[in-house]
């Protein structure tokens, strides 16, 4: 496979972020934008080291321009308590 194929490819970055306070351990969440996929560790990275409180409503904003790539990552579901 070409490499510079991949590196240049773009893609909707998915992943877990964890929850504090409820009895859901993780929500779901993804980029607003595609993202570059050779950033998608790092984004990963960034992510682990954050919790959210509840409530979460889908469509939130969970970090606001993640890694100054001027993409935000949303919730994609609802959780209360």
């Amino acid at each position: 496979m070409n490499d510079n194929l991949y590196k240049n490819d773009k893609g909707i970055f998915t992943t877990l972020v964890r929850v504090k306070g409820s009895v859901v351990n993780v929500v779901s969440v993804k980029s607003s934008e595609a993202i570059e996929r050779k950033i998608f560790i790092e984004c990963s990275k960034a992510l682990s080291r954050i919790y959210v409180g509840i409530p979460i409503k889908c469509g939130e904003i969970i970090c606001k321009n993640i890694l100054n790539t001027g993409v935000d990552i949303l919730s994609t579901r609802n959780i209360s308590k």
